[in-house]
């Protein structure tokens, strides 16, 4: 099979550093109502806390990307916890575009106080690109 089926509606695993999300957003009611995918939206206190090891293990386990949303360059809390961030993902995509699963399951995207339908968009655009791609290769899941 392709894994590029119509129906196929990828799982994404969204790190947002707790500063780039409006705080008064309800993002389990967003969560349940993402149409196209499936979200499983995980804080951090800074988005450095996203280690590459970490994304890598993301989707080793099943994810068909991780969307990994960070402070705006130049206003982190931390100073440079952003930078990181956006080293680790580079470093991430290229080692997925080497073994051939697809430089775009693993996405960088910037914000402060982004409002729940702004995030969402965000998180669409990434199961777009993903949807191109099927599902994860290693994920052990024949796709239906």
């Amino acid at each position: 099979m392709s894994g590029r089926s119509k129906k196929f509606e990828p799982r994404i695993v969204a790190l947002y550093c707790a500063n780039a999300l409006d705080p008064e957003a309800d993002l389990a009611a967003a969560v349940k109502a993402a149409e196209g995918f499936a979200v499983r939206p995980v804080a951090l206190p800074c988005s450095s806390k996203a280690e590459l090891s970490h994304l890598m293990k993301l989707l080793a386990e099943g994810a068909d990307a991780v969307q990994v949303i960070a402070c705006p360059e130049g206003s982190c809390q931390f100073l440079v916890g952003s930078a990181r961030a956006e080293k680790r993902v580079q470093r991430g995509r290229a080692l997925l575009m080497q073994i051939g699963m697809g430089e775009e399951r693993l996405g960088l995207a910037r914000g402060r106080g982004l409002k729940v339908e702004e995030l969402m968009a965000l998180l669409e655009r990434r199961a777009g690109l993903v949807r191109g791609l099927g599902k994860n290769p290693i994920s052990g899941e024949e796709e239906k």
